[in-house]
């Protein structure tokens, strides 16, 4: 009590000294405001905002590192803390810091890929190295562009609302960097580049990472802008004893903090009022505990109340300065002109076609905010984020994008228990030796062996052509079965397609394709000891394919809204006979799937499949197959409750209906039934006897390498059958 006394009378003297130094000239004393860095724990600094908006303390300039120069950023543009605490407590964190971009606004061509790779490797000038970043941090540069919409306009941070500084650090010098002018955005976003979390940001050639390895705490940054109060929030945690740096978060806690450690206490000694939130608890990556935070901040600041009330007090001496102008609320902007720039080796037709958008049009923040994001889903660009300008009667959008250049080197992990274990290894190239190509080459590594390789160039004509080339080869085991599922016989089956397909994506949701095929297969015999009829058969195919589809699931797993429907007409010539024996095989299919989202924990899902199979002497693998869950190429199709192809027929309407239950965060499970009806004539489907049946209830986990499901099923027809189990882990492929 007696330490609170001293320093509060202390204080008093110090603001007698200020007030008879300035009472000749009159003007008040000028207050800054030090938000330190500190990750997640610089949410605490919302709730210190809180208790100064209460005093009515006047802010006269801030300056924040990393976390404090978002909070102190968006404050200086006319954010309250009000604002503030609803806009962290109402964000998706987990989306916004791994960059998890609507899967709707992801290119069509690319929605396999999302999520596929749990490890990615910049490829540049032939040699493998690791990436500058986790993650790109497109998602948060695209919401610091968004609530930064009424400051655009703005280059100079002395003309904001309130004059604001930030501070990043220069990677290759060493050295703490000010940032007072350019793109506000751009410059919180240089400020919180968390070294090998965050991919750096060039500015004015100048490589920027997180200003807290230099100066996490910038007290005489907003001394020299002209403050003679200086309000320090400090949420850097103290460095840890060798005995407490026993987790791999504390460690990256204290390196990231290491170099700053000795500024950050020098800087400590010139704050008037030094508030600290006591946040030792929370690491860097706490932003779940948004409201917990923000608490503290209150507390802590609560502490040095009569500290500010005082203050406060006094500076209500002054003449009174005019209030502070309240941020600009945008709800739509009449864009005049589209102007993009960092374009070099992609076509400008084919950005312009993932805008979706047009000049001489109103636009909301929200349309602008997707038609970016519709162009970094594209998969050519490291970053795309905008910028407007104000012109006569409007705005220009300016779109910033800097284009992808090293190609990547990525693997995927999948297992199940009918392919078992598989490793995929994918090497991506684009732009190579033309303008908005592609290039995939995909090896699958396992007991099933496969691989694909693809090259696609996007030619930027309307309404989204692609033309390409695709060579795919699969290998793996197939079944026969007699009609009460008994195992006859296992063969070994190899099948490899050659392919040229044009495809037309109107939109990131829907494509129509068509594609000619040279295929081969060869199957080969490995237990024939029930079967009456061996096959050992090697077949060559010329195909004629056309192929519509529709996507907008918003998850490729444990999805929560959308709709899928794709159907496939395919005509097929068995070349390995002699001209007098064509036979051309027909085969068509149509999948449709809906999910309706009920609630926030729980979705509805229902949908069917219709395939048919027609012509003279239908090679094996052209057959209609059911069983199992898997989903791959070529006519085989998922049925809960009976083994994997156990179902051969050349018709088929298979009715699918699901209830998906978000028990916990990212936990799931799923009640399943399925129907199918089947025959070898098409009215057997509406008039005959072959009915199957399958109930099932999936235990599901996202985690952030892939789904995890384990499903339990059962043949209600069988009373023999006493449920099988399938599990899976990991994005197929």
């Amino acid at each position: 009590m007696k330490s609170l006394e001293i320093r509060h009378s202390l204080f008093i003297c110090f603001l007698l000294l200020i007030f008879a130094c300035k009472a000749a000239e009159l003007s008040r004393p000028k207050v800054g405001l030090v938000l330190s860095g500190g990750g997640a724990k610089g949410l605490a600094h919302i709730g210190v905002l809180k208790v100064i908006e209460e005093t009515g303390l006047p802010i006269d300039y801030i300056t924040g590192t990393s976390m404090g120069s978002i909070v102190g950023g968006l404050y200086a543009i006319g954010y309250r803390a009000a604002d503030l605490e609803k806009l962290v407590l109402e964000q998706n964190w987990d989306d916004l810091i791994f960059d998890k971009i609507s899967r709707r606004n992801i290119s069509f061509e690319e929605k396999n890929d999302l999520g596929r790779y749990i490890a990615s490797f910049p490829i540049d000038k032939g040699r493998v190295s690791l990436p500058a970043g986790l993650v790109a941090g497109q998602k948060i540069s695209m919401l610091l562009a968004d609530l930064t919409m009424s400051a655009h306009h703005i280059e100079d941070f002395n003309q904001l609302p309130i004059p604001f500084r930030c501070i990043a650090t220069d990677i290759e010098k060493g050295e703490a960097v000010i940032l007072d002018h350019g793109s506000l955005s751009e410059a919180i976003r240089a400020s919180l580049s968390i070294p090998s979390a965050f991919t750096p940001i060039e500015l004015e050639g100048q490589l920027l990472v997180d200003g807290g390895l230099i100066r996490n705490f910038p007290v005489t940054d907003v001394i020299d802008m002209g403050a003679e109060l200086v309000i320090g929030v400090d949420v850097g945690t103290p460095l840890y004893s060798k005995k407490e740096l026993n987790t791999l978060t504390r460690i990256m806690n204290q390196s990231i903090g290491l170099l700053g450690a000795e500024d950050t206490r020098k800087q400590r000694k010139r704050c008037d009022i030094l508030i600290e939130p006591e946040v030792e608890k929370y690491n860097l990556m706490s932003f779940n505990d948004a409201a917990a935070l923000i608490e503290q901040g209150e507390i802590a600041a609560r502490k040095m109340l009569p500290e500010m009330e005082l203050l406060a007090s006094h500076l209500a001496n002054f003449p009174r300065q005019p209030d502070l102008i309240p941020r600009t609320i945008i709800d739509s902007v009449y864009v005049k002109e589209i102007y993009i720039q960092g374009l070099r080796n992609v076509s400008r037709n084919l950005v312009y076609g993932k805008l979706k958008i047009s000049r001489n049009s109103w636009l909301t923040p929200d349309q602008i905010f997707f038609a970016i994001e519709r162009v970094y889903g594209s998969g050519f660009f490291e970053s795309a984020t905008y910028k407007l300008e104000p012109v006569a009667d409007g705005v220009q959008l300016f779109i910033r994008v800097i284009e992808k250049t090293t190609d990547l080197l990525r693997f995927g992990l999948h297992y199940d228990s009918d392919m078992k274990s598989s490793l995929l290894a994918n090497a991506c190239f684009r732009n190579l030796l033309i303008q908005g190509s592609k290039l995939d080459l995909n090896l699958r590594i396992s007991e099933f062996e496969g691989w694909e390789s693809s090259y696609f160039i996007h030619t930027g004509w309307k309404p989204g052509f692609a033309l390409g080339y695709a060579y795919l080869h699969d290998n793996f085991e197939i079944f026969l079965y007699d009609h009460e599922s008994m195992l006859m016989a296992t063969y070994d089956y190899s099948n490899s397609v050659n392919q040229i397909e044009l495809l037309t994506i109107f939109s990131n949701s829907f494509a129509l394709g068509g594609s000619i095929q040279l295929e081969n297969t060869r199957i080969k015999p490995i237990l024939t000891p029930y079967s009456s009829e061996e096959i050992d058969e090697n077949y060559e195919y010329l195909n004629f394919v056309g192929h519509a589809d529709f996507d907008s699931y918003d998850r490729t797993y444990f999805a929560r809204k959308g709709v899928k429907l794709s159907g496939q007409v395919k005509l097929t010539y068995n070349i390995s006979k002699t001209l007098d024996e064509y036979s051309p095989v027909k085969s068509y299919s149509l999948r449709y799937n809906e999910i309706l989202e009920i609630s926030d924990r729980f979705s509805l899902s229902g949908g069917f499949t219709a395939a048919k199979v027609s012509g003279k002497d239908i090679p094996p693998d052209y057959y209609v197959y059911l069983g199992g869950l898997l989903e791959l190429r070529k006519g085989l199709y998922p049925l809960l409750g009976h083994k994997f192809m156990s179902v051969m027929t050349t018709n088929a309407l298979i009715f699918t209906s699901s209830l998906q239950w978000e028990v916990f965060k990212e936990k799931y499970i799923t009640f399943r039934a399925d129907y199918a009806r089947t025959g070898e004539l098409l009215e057997e489907l509406y008039r005959g006897n072959n009915s199957y049946y399958g109930l099932g209830i999936t235990l599901g986990i996202s985690t952030p390498v892939g789904p995890l499901e384990y499903t339990m099923m059962i043949n209600p027809d069988n009373k023999k059958d006493k449920g099988s189990s399938f599990i899976n882990f990991g994005y197929r492929f």
